[in-house]
């Protein structure tokens, strides 16, 4: 799961050449962030600043700059004599991380439970729709967008500036392993009806309730990932 001496480099089809100049470094750094953490970029992949330059239609330049943010980030990693590379985890990482969100997120919801409005409800309740519409039509990137938006909601619904701020710290890395857990047969069928019945909970203002059910679906995520990284050992 770690980058390694020989990794394949990405499809050159992702990228589309950017034409205007104005902030080039930033709209390099955007195009690759949301390549990354959708995972149409996978983690291992080589990342040479000559091959995206020309995909791009910039010069190294901006891409340079871009790889330096990407590293800050945690998304990117620089070896030596080698170049950059998408960052992957080691198992002991993403049980690391997911056992942060487990925390971060079961308290959230315990907080929602007492705070979320009546139009924040609405929307969770409206938001369903979007999660099983990309069900539907199988469009994943759809299905992930929807279902960060759902966890943010939930997040911003208990009215706490400070785990927003705490989860926005692990957010990208958060977002890489998410773009797993969908391509996993099953997992998103699951995860839409935990998010139904988690919904459910917080409109009861069942704070335990609520908060048990997000400790399992985050770490339920997790024990899927390994699962997958074991088959395909």
């Amino acid at each position: 799961m770690r980058a390694g001496k020989e990794k394949n480099s990405y499809s050159a089809q992702e990228l589309e050449p950017l034409r205007d100049t104005l902030q080039l470094g930033a709209r390099v750094y955007e195009v690759l962030l949301n390549s990354i953490v959708s995972g149409h970029i996978k983690p291992g992949a080589a990342l040479r600043p000559d091959v995206i330059a020309r995909q791009l239609e910039v010069s190294t330049t901006p891409v340079r700059e871009a790889m330096h943010r990407l590293e800050n980030d945690g998304l990117a990693i620089k070896l030596a004599y080698q170049g950059w590379f998408v960052r992957g985890f080691t198992e002991q990482q993403i049980r690391e991380l997911y056992e942060l969100r487990a925390a971060l997120e079961s308290f959230s919801v315990r907080l929602a439970c007492q705070r979320i409005t009546g139009e924040e409800m609405a929307w969770l309740h409206e938001h369903q729709k979007t999660g099983e519409a990309a069900l539907a039509s199988g469009n994943m990137d759809d299905y992930r967008v929807y279902n960060w938006d759902l966890h943010d909601a939930i997040m911003r619904a208990a009215k706490n500036s400070y785990l927003v701020a705490s989860m926005g710290q692990i957010r990208l890395q958060s977002e890489m392993l998410i773009a797993q857990t969908v391509g996993i047969i099953g997992r998103p069928v699951r995860a839409i009806d935990e998010h139904y019945r988690l919904i459910d909970l917080i409109e009861k203002r069942d704070a335990k309730a609520a908060e048990q059910l997000m400790e399992y679906h985050i770490l339920s995520a997790f024990e899927d990932i390994r699962a997958s990284v074991t088959r395909g050992a």
